[in-house]
């Protein structure tokens, strides 16, 4: 996802922040209704309205002043200040066993990952979005400064909190393309497309378009272009006249004609 689309997504969330903001009418949900072993449990702790929908919590909010920041060109300040201060807050407490931590955007999200607790019998802990979202956050900056590396490694440690996290996936997966790794960034593409319907309950098609198409973009450069079509054609279905994926078609094949006259 380049410097525009990641403007473009940045902008949905702060949209998507309209939520109501954690206050007396929201209740902070703690339930260690998973049990990894006899010593203890999985401590699931999110907050969601009384309906059981997810608010934005004063951490979160801090996250979207830093994207405010960003897009207002303010970037060294928003990752001194804000964003920052949600990611060293959530490191002093629970950096030391990073592994046992994760970072949900809702219920169904929260549950997968307390089940890989119970699985592997480990205690863990299920926070909300926000530590997840600031290294997302903080990658954005360092992309808006051309710093791929530093983006490349602050999405690695969001998706080390929230690995079902579709959108992480898809943004990684675009870094590891522009580096030329094809396998890592189809990888990333394909978990972008499967774990679509945990992240955007609401932008579910779009979010899978973008990892067909990342897929199609990616499957053209490997010269492989039945199945690069093939994925272009996928998101066609999903979202009919998709102008993008009907451009990589055209282009496709204008590259197959050229193919068959030099035969």
């Amino acid at each position: 996802m380049g410097s525009t689309a990641l403007a473009v997504l940045a902008t949905t969330l702060l949209a998507a922040a309209a939520l109501p903001p954690a206050n007396a009418a929201t209740q902070e949900v703690t339930a260690a209704s998973v049990t990894a072993n006899k010593s203890g449990g999985t401590t699931i702790n999110i907050t969601m309205d009384k309906s059981g929908k997810p608010v934005v919590d004063a951490d979160e909010q801090q996250v979207l002043e830093g994207l405010k920041m960003i897009q207002a060109g303010q970037i060294l300040a928003a990752i001194d200040g804000p964003i920052n201060a949600v990611i060293n807050k959530y490191e002093a407490k629970y950096g030391q066993h990073p592994k046992d931590t994760y970072s949900a955007r809702g219920a169904t999200d929260a549950l997968l990952y307390a089940g890989i607790g119970a699985k592997d019998k480990r205690n863990v802990v299920v926070l909300g979005p926000a530590w997840a979202m600031a290294y997302w956050a903080r990658g954005y900056a360092y992309g808006e400064m051309n710093r791929y590396d530093d983006e490349q490694a602050e999405l690695e440690k969001a998706l080390a909190l929230a690995p079902f996290d579709a959108q992480y996936s898809n943004e990684l997966a675009y870094v590891l393309m522009q580096k030329r790794d094809w396998n890592g960034a189809m990888e990333h593409y394909r978990a972008g497309q499967e774990y679509a319907p945990l992240t955007a309950a609401d932008g579910v098609t779009p979010m899978q378009c973008a990892a067909l198409r990342g897929q199609g973009y990616v499957l053209v450069e490997l010269h492989r272009l039945d199945e690069a079509e093939a994925k272009y054609r996928e998101c066609l279905t999903l979202i009919p006249g998709e102008p993008k994926s009907l451009g990589e078609i055209g282009y496709i094949h204008e590259q197959k004609k050229k193919l068959e006259q030099a035969h």
